[in-house]
């Protein structure tokens, strides 16, 4: 799934400026898999931490069998397994070439509630591999995100049968908290600290992953760590995530503090939901995302501005996952936009323009329609 543009950085340095460089640029096989077992190192905590919330807690707590207590490592396993499986058979029966990647599997495993069923999990798999990966030449020539077209599918066609079986909610959870997941509760347009925060402790809570949400996306510290490695090794583009999380971090600022809302309501709005393991994990995918670093830079803006237009202006608390497909399509104007010619700092001055306008318009619409009642931080 992840493919490093290694050639980029090398060319750049032994061609002109006014020079345009194509991508994306594809390592040797043997770079690739040293770039693979960088992301699984990264991935690594994330999992942990996943098997201690979803299956060590409620485990303690005398919530689950044994079984149970070990199934968000199963989960995770049978996804990644699956799509090593599907892609291999698949072009074991086109007698085409197959990398054989586990990655697409484990990030939708990641990405899904704890209590989907597991052949929605395998299906899920299959759509992410063959309709998001292998209908377009495979091994990187897909234009969407594999991993999120399978989420989107089965969280689209199937979340009354997720919802009926448990949904976010491990079954510590279920007894412990019996609320939807935080985000879940904004969109009923009542937002205070009371009725976002406080009945999932605290944001420390809340930074630390100890809210109700998908099997790998509720920890924020783990992200970050993941962010600061990958970005040390040069595994991702590090100024997707910065934008995308500051995006919304200034935009989510600007409308609590206009309404009443103190610094809480932002962080909130970063460390809830998917958004820190979609801007670090998701977003981030070499493949999928602008080559250019001011494509990249606009590229973390726009999916910034398009998750908060998700989260304050539709009936969809997430955003993420829709945001990063919908930039996906526009990847190739980004790199158009980000490559050094004649017109580049005109580029960016009309870019800049843009997203400030954009931006503004919708601050001013959102504001419109925002309703707090308590801004009680205690």
């Amino acid at each position: 799934m992840f493919i490093y543009m290694s050639s980029e950085n090398k060319l750049k340095r032994n061609c002109k400026k006014s020079e345009v460089i194509m991508g994306p640029f594809i390592r040797t096989k043997n770079d690739t898999d040293k770039i693979f077992k960088t992301l699984f190192i990264a991935l690594i905590p994330i999992i942990i931490f996943s098997f201690y919330k979803n299956g060590i807690i409620p485990f303690v707590n005398n919530k689950t069998s044994t079984i149970g207590l070990f199934y968000p490592l199963i989960f995770i396993f049978i996804g990644g397994l699956s799509s090593y499986l599907i892609e291999r058979i698949y072009c074991k029966i086109l007698k085409k070439q197959s990398y054989g990647s586990i990655f697409p599997g484990i990030f939708i495993s990641l990405v899904l509630p704890i209590n989907t069923p597991i052949e929605i999990l395998i299906f899920a798999c299959f759509i992410g591999i063959i309709v998001g990966k292998m209908l377009y030449g495979g091994f990187g020539n897909n234009v969407f995100n594999p991993a999120l077209i399978g989420c989107l599918f089965v969280l689209t066609a199937y979340s009354s049968i997720i919802v009926n079986n448990g949904g976010y909610l491990n079954s510590y959870e279920l007894d412990a908290i019996a609320r939807p997941t935080p985000l879940s509760n904004s969109v009923e347009g009542i937002r205070t600290y009371n009725t976002l925060v406080k009945p999932y402790g605290n944001l420390f809570d809340f930074f630390i992953g100890l809210i109700p949400g998908s099997v790998g996306e509720t920890s924020s510290l783990l992200c970050l760590i993941g962010l600061i490695y990958l970005g040390i090794k040069k595994v991702i583009k590090i100024e997707i995530p910065i934008f995308y999380i500051t995006t919304v971090f200034i935009l989510t600022y600007i409308i609590g503090l206009s309404n009443g809302l103190g610094l809480w309501y932002p962080l909130f709005q970063i460390f809830s939901g998917g958004l820190m393991f979609g801007a670090v994990f998701m977003a981030t995918d070499p493949v999928t995302s602008p080559v250019t670093k001011l494509g990249s830079i606009l590229y973390g803006i726009c999916l910034g501005i398009l998750t908060v237009i998700c989260r304050y202006l539709t009936s969809y608390p997430e955003g993420v996952l829709t945001s990063i497909l919908i930039m996906n399509m526009l990847v190739f104007i980004l790199d158009k936009i980000g490559t050094r010619d004649k017109n580049y700092k005109k580029k960016i001055l009309i870019s800049i323009s843009t997203v400030l306008i954009i931006a503004i318009s919708i601050i001013f619409k959102i504001n419109n329609s925002f309703t707090s009642i308590d801004n009680d931080f205690n």
